[in-house]
């Protein structure tokens, strides 16, 4: 690989002392970062980072900062990384080739090289997708592994570490739920918003007898 990453093997070693939680944390604060530009479901950037570098213990994310597996291609101008990669052919048979990689001078660059490859057409079916399973089978079915399994290995992962959440920090997410008034159930709209429960104002007044008008910024309710 070329020489201009030559100074990047201390940085590698920092992300392979990285704890299990320390490394989601890494990929997941950079992939909400990135959301509002690329509108790509933090849950999938965390989980294929995990899957495709083994929790940034692999040569390829220690030497080139590449925690996705994204190949060099021949449009590819920057340095790259040779290695061998396991492949599978539609049947499931696995065999090795060599490959070269795209390489990055350290761990943001890499994350910001992921979505920078998002932007091919072939991906364009990703972008504002909300559902994280969708997500999964979209980036299988547009080409990104071979692995037969992979859907169901990124679903797996995000499902076993809650890797959602990150995804219910960009998502306003509303849906119904009960909230008691004075004893008594209501059903209401919930909006659910970085991590946090937003309950409509104009919901709970309504299930209280109020109607609400504004004065400025300030939500007035009066007695019906």
């Amino acid at each position: 690989w070329r020489s201009t990453l030559g100074h990047s093997t201390r940085r590698g070693r920092k992300v392979q002392r990285m704890t299990n939680k320390e490394f989601i944390e890494t990929i997941g604060r950079a992939a909400v970062a990135e959301y509002e530009r690329f509108k790509i479901l933090p849950s999938l950037t965390i989980a294929q980072a995990i899957l495709e570098s083994n929790w940034g213990k692999s040569l390829l994310s220690q030497k080139a900062f590449n925690f996705f597996g994204m190949k060099a291609g021949s449009g590819w101008k920057g340095a790259t990384y040779n290695s061998k990669t396991q492949e599978q052919t539609k049947a499931g048979q696995a065999f090795i080739v060599n490959a070269a990689f795209r390489a990055y001078p350290n761990v943001q660059a890499g994350i910001r090289g992921y979505y920078v490859f998002l932007q091919y057409p072939r991906y364009a079916n990703l972008k504002g997708v909300t559902d994280y399973k969708e997500a999964c089978r979209l980036i299988k079915t547009d080409g990104w592994a071979t692995d037969v399994r992979y859907t169901e290995k990124l679903i797996s992962l995000i499902e076993k570490y809650g890797l959602n959440k990150y995804d219910e920090e960009v998502l306003e997410v509303v849906e119904k739920c009960k909230i008691i008034i004075n004893g008594k159930e209501h059903t209401v709209e919930r909006i659910l918003k970085d991590g946090t429960n937003y309950i409509k104002i104009r919901d709970v007044a309504e299930a209280i007898g109020y109607d609400v008008t504004s004065k400025g910024n300030v939500a007035v309710l009066t007695k019906k």
